[in-house]
């Protein structure tokens, strides 16, 4: 039983026609056992019947005690066979020679079964189907009374059962293909408008789905909306990307002219003036600020392209303190343990301490606040601050200040973005600026890092 099924799982159908085959298969396990057992019921209630008629008319005949006629007329109302009397010896009427064979001049002839004349002597009644013959035989004084009832149509009802059964069962089947058919082609109905809905679309459209009707749709629905809002967001990632990239070289294109057109002006007054100091000076600047717009160019695009980092733990406080105090940090205030890469913190406050010097002026310090899980790494100045309009944009590339790159606080923000933190800047109430960046702390659960990675999106 279970190769066959296994061979149905195999098969390359489709799903109305896997469905319908499975059907197909719990009907006919349930149909076959039924028409089996409604055959055998019937042969046996037909033949208790048969017994019971043919008893009663037996009754009958000896409470009347009556003759060899009225048996043959009985035997010819069950449609024929053979009626019998048998004498016992030793009881009235009973002749002193008793034959177990019987003559019937038109049927042939019959041989009483094993046990009828034991059963009449014991004056107990018998019943007994041998062959197509049902044996039936009640006591009487003489002996008993009896008849052979051919049960023909008894034992041709299965077959007659199971030819009704037959054309029933296959009008079933049909009536069940049918309704089946139907039944799946309106269940599968919503299957098919998804699929439609799906085939319609324009490939870049990946709104969600609608929900179906069908409530067994619902999971793969789901499921597909939930790919549809990734690639959605995969997308709008991608896009955005790319105008970046657009903007990073169209910035880049545009920073690199100035300096290029600066050097090759002073290059060409150094060939009509070989002794021309300022010249060859205003060359090598240029020529520095074209290094340091490449370094800086190269930098951004290696953290643009760098994937998620987890660092090791950093003492902030003294970090800042061996490399900064006194020469480029007046003082350190607070402290703060958290995860980071060296190297990229190194970077990051490097372009915190040039910002500061070159834009801010005064005194230069850093300030350690906790935030959260986390702690901001704060760099402070006494300068003018930012414009209004240049604040909410510090953080651009190209967005400069002064004579500088404009790249060097879109590196902080890109090293912030690859410890799975985020860059801010504010301009001080008393004065001044500060720039910073919000970097994890170095011993909190790692539910906290989800939580930071959501929030900085």
């Amino acid at each position: 039983m279970l190769r066959p099924l296994a061979v149905i799982a195999k098969l390359r159908l489709s799903l109305r026609a896997r469905l319908f085959l499975w059907l197909l298969i719990a009907l006919s396990l349930l149909l076959v056992p039924l028409g089996v057992l409604t055959v055998r019921e019937a042969q046996r209630a037909a033949q208790a019947g048969l017994e019971r008629a043919a008893l009663s008319g037996l009754g009958v005949l000896v409470a009347e005690n009556a003759g060899v006629r009225e048996l043959f007329s009985l035997v010819q109302r069950f449609g024929g066979g053979v009626g019998y009397v048998v004498w016992l010896p030793g009881r009235r009427g009973a002749p002193d020679r008793l034959e177990p064979r019987i003559s019937w001049t038109d049927r042939g002839e019959y041989r009483l079964p094993e046990g009828l004349i034991e059963a009449l002597a014991e004056g107990q009644s018998y019943r007994r189907l041998v062959g197509d013959t049902l044996w039936l035989a009640l006591p009487t004084e003489a002996g008993g009374i009896g008849l052979g009832v051919r049960v023909s149509e008894v034992a041709a009802l299965p077959s007659k059962l199971f030819q009704l059964y037959t054309g029933l069962g296959v009008g079933l089947l049909v009536l069940a293909w049918s309704v089946g058919a139907w039944g799946l082609s309106r269940s599968l109905r919503p299957t098919l408008e998804m699929s439609e809905e799906l085939s319609r679309r324009n490939p870049d459209f990946l709104e969600p789905l609608s929900e179906p009707r069908l409530a067994e749709l619902r999971p793969a629905v789901l499921s597909l909306n939930r790919l549809m809002d990734e690639l959605s967001r995969a997308f709008a990632r991608l896009k955005a990307q790319e105008e970046s990239a657009k903007r990073f070289a169209y910035g880049a294109s545009h920073e690199l002219r100035n300096p290029l057109a600066a050097l090759k002006g002073y290059l060409e007054v150094l060939a009509r003036r070989p002794g021309e100091l300022r010249a060859i000076e205003g060359a090598l600047r240029e020529a520095r600020r074209m290094e340091s717009l490449l370094e800086g160019l190269l930098t951004l695009a290696r953290l643009e392209g760098r994937g998620r980092v987890e660092g090791t733990p950093q003492d902030l406080a003294a970090f800042l303190k061996e490399r900064y105090v006194p020469e480029r940090l007046s003082e350190v205030i607070g402290e703060a343990q958290v995860q980071a890469e060296p190297a990229l913190l190194t970077l990051a406050v490097e372009n915190l301490l040039k910002n500061a010097h070159k834009h801010g002026g005064g005194r230069v310090r850093a300030r350690l606040e906790r935030d959260g899980p986390g702690f901001w790494l704060w760099v402070e100045d006494q300068g003018p601050g930012f414009a209004a309009e240049i604040l909410p944009r510090a953080f651009e590339p190209f967005i400069k200040f002064g004579d500088g790159t404009g790249l060097g606080l879109a590196i902080v923000a890109a090293v912030a973005r690859v410890h799975g933190g985020r860059a801010a800047a504010q301009n001080l109430a008393e004065g001044g600026a500060r720039v910073g960046i919000w970097l994890i702390g170095a011993k909190v659960e790692a539910s906290f890092r989800g939580d930071s990675r959501e929030a900085d999106g």
